[in-house]
């Protein structure tokens, strides 16, 4: 509960009722210097309020009547936790938020061509269906962007049928549900970026196959049954963000992306990966740092899954935690034929075992970033068991951590064997055997 809080808790804050004293005594019909300024600078201030208090300024003046709608790229931030007067019980409140809402959309802003961006926080409201006239309205303003956080959610079908077929590009969706039998349908045909969170891998599973020209998915915590699978089938996917909590522990992913170029993955891992067409992932990111005591299976072998679905990676980033996953393995790591850049977030003991078996694993690395528990004393000692052909030097050293350039000398032919193969060259077999 505390991690829903956070993410529904606003960064806005409700400015103090009160008027400022009169520092140099002079009485309020002194000139109005801020109403002088341009429009464009007006708007330009209003865009960086909460819409109550942008819309609430039409009342200072006529100049500042309606300004709200000539604000460039328009972003509508509407939360009903909100108050403008909080000494209005929470029901007036609500009631009151819901017909601010209505005639902004329906009437303040009926002739805008278009707006930026939608965002609706509903803490207290969980109609559905109001909600989906709300998302209705800013779908017919050409919304670009919608971002949805409601947190006990009735009515669900309602508010994606609202959302069935319309032109966004980017849709954020916290959503609570308190419906356990969900039909819902989804259609984006334009959607390009998608964050789902708190959601069951069933409602993902049909958001997603109604996707098919996204570029970018964040699944956030999305929590299963056992034997579900979380299916990302997108042919034209880019960047996969999966942050998994315990929840998921007995789930299953499917992951199929040819256009795939980033993976990052935190948290928990799940029971099982299958990973296929990925020839295009050139970055990966696996920070697994929950304690592996929680682990109720056989987390190595799980571990092995999901690494082996980074083997072709340019640039790799490790936590600790699989690092010591990787050194319990029972068998030898995978081939890493075009890493050329290794980040270790923590370097430990058991880092500084397992790189020989990962230096060998990746003939063409050149750079090792560690960002945190470098040792000089071990690094000195690594660097002595290497062989001849191998070296390793201290490049750089700062904030963000301790960079190690690797340098592999090319394998030279001793000059006696140059001359016996030279030799070799145009001779046949039955000379060689006389």
């Amino acid at each position: 509960m505390d991690t829903i809080q956070k993410h529904f808790k606003s960064i806005e804050k409700v400015p103090v009722n009160e008027i400022p004293p009169d520092d140099d005594g002079r009485d309020g019909d002194e000139m109005d210097r801020i109403s002088d300024m341009p429009n464009e600078i007006l708007c330009h201030i209003l865009s960086f309020l909460p819409t109550k208090y942008a819309v609430a300024t039409s009342i200072l003046s006529t100049k500042w009547k309606n300004l709200i709608c000539f604000i460039p790229n328009l972003r509508l931030h509407l939360d009903d936790s909100i108050l403008l007067n909080q000494q209005t019980p929470s029901s007036t409140n609500l009631i009151s938020f819901m017909n601010f809402v209505n005639r902004l959309l329906n009437v303040t802003l009926s002739d805008v061509p278009s707006i930026n961006a939608f965002c609706l926080i509903c803490q207290n409201l969980s109609d559905g269906l109001c909600i989906s006239n709300w998302v209705s309205a800013a779908i017919r303003l050409n919304a670009k962007r919608i971002d949805l956080r409601v947190r006990h959610l009735k009515n669900a079908n309602a508010l994606f049928d609202s959302l069935y077929g319309c032109k966004i590009v980017s849709l954020n969706l916290f959503l609570y549900f308190v419906d356990h039998n969900l039909e819902c349908r989804f259609n984006l045909p334009n959607l390009k970026i998608l964050s789902i969170q708190f959601m069951k891998y069933k409602e993902s599973n049909v958001l997603l196959e109604g996707c098919p020209m996204l570029e970018y998915l964040l699944v956030y915590n999305c929590y299963c049954y056992p034997g579900d699978i979380l299916r990302i089938c997108i042919p034209s996917l880019k960047v996969l963000k999966l942050v998994n909590d315990f929840y998921c522990l007995e789930g299953k992913i499917e992951l199929e992306a040819p256009k795939l170029e980033e993976l990052n993955y935190r948290g928990f891992l799940a029971n099982r990966y299958l990973a296929k067409n990925l020839k295009c992932l050139q970055i990966a990111q696996l920070d697994l740092d929950q304690s592996i005591s929680q682990y109720p299976f056989e987390f190595n072998e799980f571990a092995s899954e999901l690494i082996k679905v980074c083997s072709n990676v340019v640039k790799l980033f490790l936590s600790e935690k699989i690092i010591i996953m990787f050194q319990l393995l029972p068998h030898l790591l995978p081939r890493f034929p075009n890493l050329v850049t290794l980040a270790v977030k923590k370097m430990n003991s058991s880092g500084w075992q397992l790189l020989p078996s990962l230096l060998e694993c990746a003939p063409n690395l050149k750079n090792l970033l560690i960002k945190d528990g470098f040792d000089m004393e071990c690094f000195e000692n690594f660097k002595d068991s290497l062989p001849e052909s191998l070296s390793i030097n201290l490049s750089q050293r700062g904030e963000k951590g301790f960079l190690l350039e690797i340098c592999r000398e090319p394998r030279t032919i001793e000059p006696d064997k140059i001359h016996w193969e030279s030799c070799l060259i145009g001779t046949n077999k039955e000379s060689i055997s006389q």
